[in-house]
């Protein structure tokens, strides 16, 4: 396989990556396994393993080392095996993104196809908002807009995790715009945030805004531009809340609601028994009681299911869960989950190497003014933020959206991409 062969598959799999996540999970499990082959492939060929030897790779492999321990003293190992196991087509995806930055001029063609796909989704948003159905008939059950991803309530995540590499892009190459441009640009930012805010996805809403925040004030700095536009923005958010009977009975109304119900539903007692409490606070006391009950390790990667569901018994005909378990997937919230099925040892390792990516991270990035790679930290660092609910951390679909921008954001900074010298 030659390099130029090698290069256009790369480019037409990295392009069409947003897309494979519209089709389905399998097929951006697809996508990213397909580029890991070729990705090896193109490395034994030219049996150059150097990049190994890279700190960041030996971190990762010692996480990988960790993930894979953790399958072992899960309480049901089968269930983790494959998330933990599968872990290594992640590394693997960071090296081909650092190699393809690295040797090729390409990504600008990538990232200006991504932004034609993300504006695609937007105006979809828009669309469902306005005629109750996306462009291809799909319409939530919901008030929700769900767009191309049907009965999923996703789209305003999957669109905050493309959303700063492409306002990133756009913000390297402000020097070569004129002011009409530029404020093209910034309609079209308010316009994505916009949409994240009319899917009713709160935790996705509130994390644009700390994103949003982090990249105008690391572009502006704290000068008169970047005081108008958050203003701008904030005006846009009352303007939107004010105007919605949905949008306000989720942004205002429910938040007052649960600010109220948290601590009485996060008490000590069976949940079930507050079926009126706030079911977000049931599941994080959920989480921490299966941290308790594992404190060191946790029950394992993907378990917590395993635990919450299994211990329970029978009243007078009735199911208890016992323990204040409450009966679901995940806790829906990274920290509760991470203790839950990493317990404190676990948690601590996993916090602390990705802490020093993304300090690290974002330090050079911030001194090589690539806001790419900025626009990158600013989805990854929200992933982070304590008590608003999240989706798991682990799952195939959000650590996949993880490293692209992990990974991206190393990429595209001349000093953090593993093959520059």
């Amino acid at each position: 396989m030659s390099e130029i062969h090698f290069n256009r598959y790369l480019l037409i799999l990295l392009s069409i990556l947003p897309l494979s996540f519209l089709i389905g999970p399998s097929i951006s499990l697809i996508n990213i396994l397909v580029f890991d082959i070729f990705i090896i492939l193109f490395f034994f060929i030219k049996k150059d393993w150097s990049w190994t030897n890279k700190i960041i790779i030996k971190i990762f492999l010692l996480l990988y080392l960790y993930l894979i321990f953790n399958s072992f003293i899960s309480i049901d190992p089968m269930m983790s095996f494959l998330r933990n196991f599968g872990f290594i087509r992640l590394i693997i995806f960071f090296v081909g993104i650092n190699y393809f930055f690295y040797k090729y001029k390409y990504p600008n063609k990538i990232f200006t196809f991504w932004s034609f796909i993300i504006l695609l989704i937007v105006i979809d948003i828009f669309i469902e908002i306005i005629f109750g159905s996306n462009i291809l008939g799909y319409g939530s059950n919901e008030a929700r807009v769900a767009s191309f991803f049907d009965d999923e309530l996703i789209v305003g995540g999957f669109v905050l995790s493309f959303f700063f590499i492409t306002v990133g892009f756009y913000l390297n190459k402000h020097n070569h715009f004129d002011n009409f441009t530029k404020v093209i640009i910034l309609f079209f930012l308010i316009l994505f945030f916009m949409s994240i805010i009319l899917t009713g996805e709160r935790s996705n809403s509130i994390k644009a805004i700390m994103g949003l925040v982090i990249i105008i004030y690391s572009y502006f700095r704290f000068n008169f531009k970047s005081f108008s536009i958050i203003v701008i923005i904030f005006f846009t958010i009352m303007i939107i809340i004010n105007n919605n009977n949905y949008i306000k009975d989720r942004f205002v109304t429910s938040i007052i609601h649960s600010g109220k119900t948290f601590s009485s539903s996060f008490h000590h007692g069976v949940p079930q028994d507050n079926p009126s409490g706030n079911l977000y606070a049931k599941l994080y006391r959920s989480g921490y009681e299966v941290f308790k009950n594992y404190p060191y390790f946790g029950v394992g990667n993907k378990n917590y299911r395993v635990e919450a569901c299994t211990n329970k018994f029978y009243q007078r005909g009735i199911h208890i869960m016992i323990n204040d378990y409450v009966c679901m997937t995940h806790p829906h919230q990274i920290y509760f989950e991470l203790l839950a099925e990493h317990g404190i040892l676990g948690t601590f390792f996993i916090l602390v190497v990705f802490s020093f990516l993304l300090i690290r991270g974002f330090k050079v990035n911030i001194e090589e003014k690539n806001f790419i790679g900025i626009g990158c930290f600013c989805y990854l660092f929200t992933m982070f933020t304590p008590l608003i609910p999240s989706g798991s951390f682990f799952s195939d679909y959000n650590i996949s959206l993880f490293f692209i921008n992990l990974s991206i954001m190393y990429a595209s900074s001349k000093k953090l991409n593993i093959f520059n010298k």
